[in-house]
């Protein structure tokens, strides 16, 4: 029978399960910010898309557009919100939360599309 230092039994044992332990959830937290930036980052895209639009980039705005811009723009901004306050880099993601939040920003993107703010129709650089 061997005998282990207390040393030795932490060295050989405990600090590898425990390294592994680390980088498995330092993965798993990566790709939950992962996800959690790529989200905002869709949201922050559609807003600048209303922007632009807003401020004629894509040809003159809709006014009857601007009450369901506003609409959408507050529905997206409070489902990303609210996936932001369930969010916890070293829990699961809340899969509805995040759900909810595609969703929103999808339906605020495809509104801007059907308005045509994501169309080449007009190069703010040479005005054609």
């Amino acid at each position: 029978m061997k005998i282990f230092s207390l040393r030795q039994y932490y060295t050989s044992y405990l600090i590898p399960i425990g390294i592994s332990v680390v980088l498995l959830t330092g993965c798993a937290a990566r790709q939950h910010v992962l996800t959690l930036d790529r989200v905002q980052s869709e949201y922050t895209f559609a807003e600048t898309l209303n922007k632009r639009y807003m401020h004629g980039f894509y040809g003159k705005p809709d006014p009857a557009s601007f009450e369901r811009l506003k609409q959408y723009r507050s529905d997206a901004y409070q489902a990303l919100m609210q996936f932001r306050a369930e969010f916890d880099k070293n829990k699961p993601l809340p899969q509805a939360a995040l759900q909810n939040a595609q969703t929103k920003i999808d339906i605020y993107t495809s509104y801007l599309n059907a308005l045509g703010a994501t169309s080449a129709t007009k190069d703010t650089f040479t005005g054609f």
